[in-house]
């Protein structure tokens, strides 16, 4: 029975005690209460499809990022390439005017990983012309890249680095070293036609042979590539032309360089490692 108490009246006018409840909740109201409840809560069953508030239907969440191939890691010394001929993994790609010269591996005492190297070799005047030789197995989309290079003066317009976001031979970003100026320059080639985007001046180590990263990666929404020379970080490249590519060596107008120690390492950090809340 509901809380209360029971009071007996004297003031009936025939004579007879009446009883009435004087409390909280009496016996009929709190059955009343219950009877509302009971239909309030039978409205809002019946609002949802069967089975899914007891758990046997569950709604499918977004499903997680998988990648189905390992991430690349890897490191190209050339020591096992033929000589005289364009490295194994590599095709070799021309853009603008005709060219002479290309990439070959061969001998150099002082490469950083002796015996062999990539050399380089390009001719062709003050028009425009670039080649590529570009990893086959490398489609990636934020990249730790870098290189050892000795560059050797050509012509004026010689100039010589990385490249990534390959999407093909007229479309891809280029970090090259341009030895007459002694400055580090970010290119974005679009339809075959490079737009330099950045350059900042070089900080030299004393040294024959020196050292080119980039590192392109992600914050939230925010995509960037951090350029480093001889390990000095030097310019920020904020632009969003090519997302996933290939990764590889170029070189523009004449000169003559030599590469070693190719390394590529994919970064993972940035992609979702569990579904989002489910709310």
């Amino acid at each position: 029975m509901a809380l209360g108490k029971l009071v007996i009246d004297q003031n009936n006018v025939e004579g007879k005690n009446n009883l009435r409840w004087d409390g909280i909740i009496g016996e009929k109201t709190y059955a009343k209460q219950v009877w509302i409840v009971s239909l309030v809560l039978g409205w809002c069953f019946a609002g949802f499809p069967p089975g899914v508030l007891a758990g046997e239907e569950p709604q499918e969440l977004p499903k997680p990022f998988h990648k189905t191939t390992p991430p690349l890691f890897q490191e190209w010394l050339f020591d096992q390439s033929t000589l005289a001929h364009v490295p194994d993994g590599f095709s070799l790609e021309v853009g603008g005017k005709a060219t002479q010269g290309g990439w070959v591996v061969s001998k150099d005492a002082t490469a950083p990983s002796r015996p062999n190297l990539v050399e380089q070799q390009l001719t062709c005047g003050e028009d425009l012309c670039y080649q590529l030789l570009t990893a086959e197995e490398s489609m990636v989309e934020y990249v730790d890249l870098s290189v050892r290079m000795k560059m050797r003066l050509g012509t004026s317009s010689g100039k010589a680095g990385l490249a990534y976001g390959i999407q093909d031979v007229q479309n891809f970003y280029a970090v090259v070293v341009e030895p007459k100026t002694n400055e580090a320059v970010a290119y974005v080639v679009k339809d075959g036609q490079p737009k330099e985007i950045a350059r900042e001046a070089l900080i030299l180590e004393p040294s024959e042979w020196h050292f080119l990263r980039i590192q392109r990666n992600t914050i939230v929404s925010k995509e960037f590539t951090e350029i480093f020379f001889d390990h000095h970080l030097l310019i920020d490249v904020y632009d969003q032309s090519f997302k996933k590519g290939k990764i590889g060596l170029v070189a523009m107008g004449d000169g003559a360089f030599s590469f070693d120690n190719l390394r590529a390492m994919e970064l993972m950090t940035n992609r979702p490692l569990s579904r989002p809340a489910a709310y």
